[in-house]
């Protein structure tokens, strides 16, 4: 199985934001043994080190969230077609669209995410982190 995790996922796990840690920190673990492939978005990694350093005000641990999360999940590339194709919608949310481009171009099976209406109309199954531990559980 691939997923595509959203930002939603990884923030929550390093921001440790409560309700839903435990359950994006099991996929992210199931990402991490290989029991599942999981990717995020080159324009993800970018926006993690903003949002954790707003957070934590510590370039060092923000560094610490980035590597973990480099060790756990693939990169996916955007692509110059991906970006034209992601434009061309001209969706409310750009970031969104392109993170569902990407999960087609790159053929994963779900987007992972908190945020499901989001992602709706772009043909992609989409769970959230509890969902989608109940496929693989």
């Amino acid at each position: 199985m691939k997923i595509m995790c959203d930002t939603n996922v990884i923030i929550d796990v390093s921001l440790e934001r409560e309700p839903s840690v435990e359950d994006s920190y099991k996929n992210l673990k199931f990402c991490e043994e290989h029991k599942i492939d999981g990717f995020v978005s080159v324009s993800l990694v970018t926006d993690i080190f903003c949002l954790v350093r707003k957070y934590t005000h510590s370039t060092e641990q923000t560094y610490k969230a980035v590597g973990k999360l480099l060790e756990i999940d693939k990169v996916c590339s955007i692509t110059n077609n991906d970006v034209l194709i992601a434009f061309q919608k001209k969706t409310k949310d750009f970031e969104d669209c392109l993170v569902a481009t990407c999960t087609k171009s790159i053929h994963c099976d779900y987007i992972v995410t908190r945020n499901k209406r989001g992602f709706k109309g772009f043909g992609i199954p989409v769970l959230t982190p509890t969902e989608i531990l109940l496929k693989i559980l």
